[in-house]
């Protein structure tokens, strides 16, 4: 009676053994702990950070009549680590631009309108050009709005 309770007893050890092998192989690194560093869930903590950079938020279409008089907004988000910044706006031939063409961006958060008439009917094109310095280098992000006009 005594021999089947060992018999069960020795096939649970090794059975157990046999598990906890497999299982340390998934576990290596970090002084057994944790997953093992070819392991996606620890790949993502080994990617470089990406940098944050400004978010400019715009429609980028329009359909409005001539002689029509449109505001678009211009949402905004500058990182800490980029400083004068400057916003060009042109327009194409059948527009006219009521806003300013050139405007700074002082805060890290914001909206700005775009505002602008329609004076021919057509398809016409109004362009930002942001200037900025990151970390004393110079960069430039552009955005368009595509103007129809009826």
């Amino acid at each position: 009676m005594f021999l089947p309770t060992l018999k069960k007893s020795l096939a649970v050890t090794l059975m157990t053994f046999t598990f906890s092998s497999t299982a340390c192989e998934l576990h290596a690194g970090m002084d057994s702990m944790g997953f093992g560093f070819q392991h996606p869930l620890m790949q993502q903590h080994m990617s470089p950070k990406r940098e944050a950079i400004i978010g400019l938020r715009i429609d980028r279409k329009r359909e409005m009549a001539k002689d029509e008089q449109a505001a678009v907004p211009l949402r905004f988000t500058v990182p800490p680590n980029y400083e004068k910044v400057n916003v060009d706006v042109t327009t194409s031939s059948g527009l006219s631009l009521l806003s300013d063409e050139r405007f700074k961006i002082n805060k890290a958060m914001g909206k700005q309108d775009i505002s602008f008439v329609a004076l021919e009917p057509g398809t016409h094109e109004v362009v930002l050009k942001v200037y900025a310095l990151k970390s004393n280098v110079p960069v430039t992000y552009t955005r368009k709005i595509k103007v129809v006009v009826s």
